[in-house]
């Protein structure tokens, strides 16, 4: 008797409620899958699970079989920003695991090369004091089906109101944070009243409950110059306050690789989380913390913390006065499993 790939006890029965055409599509129909591919292959209860954690591209082969499989994929987690740094977004989330209130669209694979690609997380780069950079994107692409996770949104840097309006130091280009599947936090603002806003997150559009990531936090006015916190693939990025800059967004658990998972990090319920926002800094003030991946913001004149690998953590800002870099952001990681029968 056929079975789906999504539940290997659900009899194609279930699907004749629908007519002949709907339940017969290709996309439905499970064969077992002979595969090989990428960088660790376990084989848990039910399931044989590939895991890609090398940035960049590889693939997907397979020998024989096909059918509708299920997914994780997490693109890079962007950069904190240097001082007064908004943290790093979080990498976009996409999975299809069967029960989990994200679920999204199907991944059908058939005979032949599937293409895998791991977001690069976003790197620091000089001059010193620049905002953050976001991460890159990562996505499996088939036959009939494509998936992508938008990498995460760089944090803001600060910028200098003058009387004649708004001087921009030489190293800082942007001020609010950057878009991304989640968005990066706003920078700790000097010399007014007003915030910088956090980027916006979902970037890659998708509505509620499939959505990729939520936006980051603002950063605040002189005084503590706090920035924002980076937002994660489950909640916002905290706003900074008089007293404390942003934390970051709590990711989102997965549990694709069994429980308990050899892959993410530890979470509010335990193990396996991902996609977690990078926590903020500011001048003077008490830094904000990473969630789920996403690095710390700091202190002391150093650089944030970096996002943790294979989660798309985003990157913690960095201290006033003396930082150079913002934390960066953790690169992301692709999974696809299916039943062994």
């Amino acid at each position: 008797m056929g079975v789906r790939s999504t539940n290997p006890l659900q009899s194609f029965s279930d699907d004749f409620s629908n007519s002949g055409t709907e339940a017969l599509r290709e996309s439905q129909i499970f064969s077992p899958i002979t595969a090989t591919g990428g960088d660790t292959v376990l084989t848990i209860t039910g399931y044989k699970v590939h895991i890609y954690t090398t940035e960049g591209a590889a693939t997907f082969e397979v020998q024989s079989g096909g059918g509708e499989v299920e997914y994780l994929v997490v693109a890079g987690g962007g950069s904190g920003s240097a001082q007064y740094g908004g943290g790093g977004g979080a990498g976009g989330l996409r999975t299809n695991l069967s029960g989990h209130p994200l679920a999204g669209a199907p991944l059908n694979v058939q005979p032949g090369t599937t293409s895998v690609v791991v977001g690069k997380g976003g790197a620091f780069a000089e001059p010193p004091g620049m905002p953050g950079v976001s991460g890159s994107d990562s996505s499996i692409t088939s036959s009939v089906s494509t998936i992508v996770a938008s990498g995460g949104g760089g944090g803001g840097g600060p910028m200098i109101d003058s009387p004649s309006g708004f001087m921009r130091l030489p190293f800082y280009t942007t001020s609010s944070g950057a878009p991304g599947g989640s968005g990066g936090g706003g920078a700790g603002r000097i010399g007014s009243n007003a915030s910088y806003a956090g980027g916006s997150g979902n970037k890659g559009g998708f509505p509620t409950p499939t959505r990729e990531g939520y936006p980051g936090g603002a950063g605040i006015a002189p005084g503590p110059r706090a920035g924002g916190g980076g937002g994660g693939a489950g909640a916002a990025g905290q706003d900074g306050t008089s007293s404390d800059a942003g934390d970051g967004g709590v990711g989102v658990q997965v549990l694709i690789a069994g429980n308990p998972s050899p892959i993410g990090v530890p979470g509010p319920s335990g193990d396996g989380w991902f996609a977690g926002g990078g926590g903020a800094s500011g001048y003077n003030i008490n830094a904000g913390d990473g969630k789920t991946g996403g690095g710390n913001g700091r202190t002391s004149p150093t650089a944030g913390l970096s996002g943790t690998d294979n989660t798309g953590g985003g990157g913690g800002g960095g201290y006033h006065p003396g930082a150079t870099t913002g934390g960066n952001g953790g690169p992301g990681i692709v999974v696809i499993r299916y039943p062994t029968s």
